[in-house]
């Protein structure tokens, strides 16, 4: 679509101002919503998992302390009086030496059989309980009835009060349920939401808690997540990644501090649940912009009317005025730019239409110039004509009519005579016709011709001329040697006429991007002041072919001290050869 109105621009121009403007403000509003919402989010999954992290470690080291106490009193019991419910121990064992010599259960819920502890599991045990009091094992899986069980074990100390079981090992095994009732939640208002969860890992990367979407996910599901592996090599942070389902989400992982194990714990949440409040912010901004975007367009609407009006008449009056209707007054309805505008238009009306008068009248001199230099140069010729070639040719028909009473020997020197008369009149012609237009122009540079001009001025004046040329001349084309050859002509019949001079001194140079004339005589000068008054159409002449050549003229003379004309013309790349005329 084509927008040729002011006003169409000017609403199209201010409209996308406005809606660029509108998009960068409601795109930084929504990364910065964005961003700020990301970090909230962070930050609550980071709570949750500082939270957990707390309560993991506090489980782990409440349970140490019980069995510390279980081993002094030298047999498990789930008395009220230690405050030792099922629920944190699901079985026991007494070991002495190599040999189970008690087990039994702690919870009257579970009915499952005991599991099967691996021998190399008791040498572990025992090993690690040389250098310290209390050894919490990793989960393990029976192979029997393949559910994860986890061991802690302590020594039974020679003090304790059943004498048959002092110096042996007691060892439980930790309730994986209340693991999972510290780590598992289920519940969209705990700030996890429908997919936020919080689970632990292995440094083997299998899960130690169980998952919200796989169940029996405890030793089964392998999550080796970037999160998980930057917790594992002991970093703490918050990153975007795909879990274990491969699903992208905003995961805060850290490592729990317990003595034993080297578990990471992880509280994430999927990135597209927590874009939501982020997707709404987005749509509110793309409707508040549509809704800005709307007013915008009619306030644009309206001032661009106002600021166009003045505007096409002002259009239509310039229109009016190329067309040569100069009688132009528009009205000032404002004192702002428009209504200055407006005021600037009338007078440049008024103006044009002098100057197109004093164009007009200029016109109609230099008109009368061309058709007076013409006259004089027809007068000059026609003199030209009549006093050389035409006394010349009188003399010869008289010579001819003589040789009809002349004997032989007289007819002989009368032909010579003849003779001598046609070589004049020859040279005449010549003259005549290399004033007109001077061959050599078209074969030679400017110098040449300059000074086969000033050999023939001096043979026909009292003038000695000195001329000095510098630089490359080949270049200039024909319109512009002819307008120098002519300045200088008219210098020179200017300085015979009227300047009384015995010397005359002529310098041409030529730059790069210049050409410099220079000519002065020794004459009698004039006064500065008289020039206007008494320059005659020689020196308008020079004037008007230094404008063509877009030079400049300098006439400085002083009285008694003679002339000085002094021509620039600048050289522009439409002076060069097959070139025709100089542009302005």
């Amino acid at each position: 679509m084509k927008i040729d109105s002011l006003s169409e621009k000017l609403i199209l121009y201010f409209v996308l101002l406005g809606m660029g403007a509108i998009m960068v403000v409601s795109t930084v509003s929504f990364y910065s919503t964005k961003e700020a919402l990301m970090s909230r989010t962070f930050d609550q999954l980071t709570s949750l998992r500082i939270v957990k992290k707390k309560q993991i470690e506090q489980f782990y080291s409440d349970r140490e302390r019980e069995i510390r106490l279980m081993a002094e009193l030298g047999k498990p019991t789930t008395g009220p009086a230690y405050r030792l419910p099922g629920q944190y121990f699901s079985f026991f064992y007494v070991l002495d030496k190599d040999k189970i010599v008690a087990l039994g259960r702690l919870s009257d819920t579970n009915s499952a059989p005991l599991p099967v502890i691996p021998e190399t599991s008791l040498i572990k045990l025992r090993e690690q309980l040389e250098s310290k009091s209390v050894v919490l094992l990793d989960m393990v899986r029976d192979n029997r009835q393949q559910f994860p069980y986890q061991l802690m074990a302590a020594k039974i100390p020679a003090t304790g009060k059943d004498i048959t079981t002092t110096g042996n090992i007691l060892i439980l095994a930790v309730s994986i349920e209340a693991v999972n009732a510290i780590m598992l939640n289920n519940d969209p208002l705990s700030g996890l939401g429908l997919s936020g969860e919080t689970y632990l890992v292995g440094d083997d990367f299998l899960m130690r808690s169980t998952s919200r979407f796989q169940p029996n996910s405890i030793l089964q599901t392998k999550v080796k997540t970037q999160s998980v592996v930057d917790a594992v090599n002991g970093m703490t942070g918050t990153i975007t990644t795909n879990d274990y389902r491969n699903i992208p989400v905003l995961s805060s992982f850290d490592i729990i501090d317990v003595p034993g194990l080297k578990w990471a714990i992880l509280s994430e949440i999927d990135v597209k649940e927590a874009m939501v409040p982020i997707y709404e912010t987005r749509t509110r901004i793309l409707l508040l912009s549509a809704i800005l975007t709307i007013i915008f367009f009619g306030i644009v609407f309206l001032i661009s009317r106002r600021i166009t009006k003045p505007l096409n008449r002002l259009r239509n009056a310039t229109v009016s005025l190329g067309k040569g209707v100069y009688s132009l007054d528009l009205p000032v309805d404002s004192m702002d730019e428009i209504g200055a505008l407006t005021e600037s238009f009338n007078t440049m009306a008024r103006q044009i239409k002098e100057k197109t008068t004093e164009l007009q009248m200029e016109r109609f001199g230099r008109m009368r110039s061309v058709f007076d230099g013409e006259e004089m140069e027809r007068q000059r010729l026609s003199r030209e004509l009549h006093d050389g070639i035409g006394q010349s040719l009188i003399a010869i028909k008289l010579r001819l009519e003589n040789l009809l009473y002349q004997d032989g020997n007289e007819i002989r020197n009368s032909i010579q005579e003849l003779k001598n008369y046609f070589d004049q009149i020859i040279d005449e012609v010549r003259r005549i016709s290399n004033n007109l237009m001077p061959s050599v122009l078209e074969v030679f540079s400017i110098p040449i011709a300059f000074r086969n001009l000033f050999s023939e001025t001096e043979e026909h004046s009292n003038l000695r001329i000195h001329f000095e040329a510098k630089g490359n001349f080949d270049d200039l084309n024909k319109k512009i040697k002819t307008y120098i050859y002519r300045l200088t002509q008219e210098a020179l019949n200017n300085i015979v006429k009227h300047a009384e001079s015995k010397e005359v001194w002529v310098y041409l140079t030529r730059d790069t991007d210049q050409l410099r004339l220079v000519i002065r005589d020794d004459g009698k000068g004039f006064s500065p002041e008289t020039l206007g008054a008494e320059a005659g159409n020689g020196i308008h002449n020079m004037r008007e072919r230094a404008s063509l050549l877009q030079g400049q003229i300098t006439i400085h003379s002083i009285p008694l001290k003679g002339t000085t004309i002094t021509l620039d013309v600048p050289i522009i790349t439409t002076y060069v050869k097959n070139q025709d005329f100089p542009r302005g």
